[in-house]
């Protein structure tokens, strides 16, 4: 699906913004570029990438499985999002342990999207009868966020932090058998059910 195509590369120009951001707070960067991050993280990551999220992908995940608006990883995703747009404020304001956090959720965030909730709609919704969703342009103050993020990964060269674990899939998750019971409680049917014991069975 070219949504989903669409909003993965974001990711790989949004984690590179966001190792940007994290070389920016562990080196003492210019605290005038705080406003420049938060600007990015407001217009394009959360506006123009977020935005498509919650307001395409989502909804049809929703409308086509016939499940739960409150189901996860649904609602982490969006709890992420509302995070990350408030920490984006206080990054504004120069906190840079709130830049170091951002930095660390979006690792996070990008893994599993990249590897639960796009791999599920991708496999899903065709299913379910959905083979595209629509998706929208650019605004121009999404365009002029987006140029701003590419100054500031020239600005800042990317710096990954050693302490963060990164890997695919629900058990890689913090919120997995926190706040989430994996993909397998939360949207499996009864025929997937029964189609996985039977191939356990087998094996």
């Amino acid at each position: 699906m070219k949504l989903l195509e669409s909003l993965e590369r974001e990711h790989a120009f949004i984690e590179q913004v966001a190792g940007s951001l994290f070389r920016w707070a562990e080196e003492d960067g210019d605290a005038s570029d705080g406003a420049g991050f938060a600007r990015f993280l407001t217009v394009y990551s959360g506006g123009f990438h977020h935005g498509r999220e919650d307001e395409i992908l989502i909804p049809a995940l929703i409308e086509a499985l016939e499940i739960r608006a409150d189901s996860n990883p649904i609602k982490v995703i969006q709890e992420e999002h509302q995070l990350l747009g408030e920490l984006a404020e206080k990054v504004g304001a120069g906190d840079r342990d709130a830049a170091r956090r951002v930095a660390r959720v979006l690792w996070e965030h990008i893994d599993k999207e990249n590897s639960v909730l796009f791999l599920e709609a991708a496999e899903r919704l065709p299913r379910a009868g959905v083979f595209e969703l629509e998706d929208r342009p650019m605004t121009p103050d999404e365009r002029a966020a987006e140029a701003l993020g590419r100054t500031l990964i020239e600005r800042y060269p990317p710096l990954e932090d050693p302490s963060v674990m990164r890997g695919d899939g629900c058990i890689a998750c913090s919120a997995f058998t926190d706040r989430c019971r994996g993909i397998e409680a939360e949207w499996w049917n009864r025929w997937e059910w029964e189609e996985h014991f039977r191939k356990d069975g087998e094996g």
